[in-house]
């Protein structure tokens, strides 16, 4: 009788204890960090052989932390006006953003391979067109770190202005087409090569 009371005390003593753990490290993008460049490439989850597509360059950049959670920036190097949103938690990377001033849709879940700086996961896009999207491509990614961006963002810049400055830099990307000269998705397999 004894030891289901203590038992029974301990737990209800344990059930509110919040258990927390330290951020992952490396991180993403390191607290206080340069802007952490990374390159994104998207493999055809349709194909037996998941043919690869298109790969991209993102920026990280690390912004406030939340409880067990670092969020950030992220904005493309090599497709104009792709930019987002991430939240790091462990070794789990969670992005969303978006191209074409909205109207391109983005979401990416991957978990960090920290001895190589590498990660693996899974891409969705898709473009809106208020109903169910007009066109929708689901594949595995890969992810690889490169290094520092070329851009380094202010040391103490307000959240909202990091915002700003990030957008501003995404647009300095080229735009890219296909080949048959429309704008191109930024996965897109028939994406030209940059100039």
């Amino acid at each position: 009788m004894k030891t289901k009371l203590l038992a029974a005390a301990l737990g209800t003593l344990l059930s509110g204890l919040t258990w927390a753990a330290p951020p992952h490290l490396p991180a993403v993008d390191p607290v206080g960090g340069n802007a952490t460049l990374w390159s994104i490439t998207f493999f055809d989850d349709t194909s037996n052989t998941h043919t690869q597509w298109a790969t991209q360059n993102i920026c990280m950049l690390q912004g406030p932390t939340m409880g067990t959670h670092s969020q950030g920036l992220w904005y493309s190097t090599t497709y104009n006006r792709w930019i987002g949103r991430y939240t790091e938690e462990g070794n789990q990377v969670h992005m969303i953003g978006d191209f074409w001033t909205g109207a391109g849709k983005d979401a990416m879940t991957w978990s960090k391979v920290t001895s190589k700086m590498e990660g693996y996961g899974h891409w969705q896009e898709w473009v809106e067109d208020g109903a169910y999207g007009n066109w929708f491509a689901r594949g595995n990614t890969k992810l690889v770190k490169l290094g520092d961006c070329d851009w380094k963002p202010p040391v103490n810049a307000a959240w909202a202005d990091l915002e700003k400055m990030a957008l501003e830099e995404s647009m300095r990307a080229p735009k890219r087409f296909r080949k048959d000269g429309s704008l191109a998705y930024p996965n897109d397999r028939d994406m030209l090569p940059l100039q």
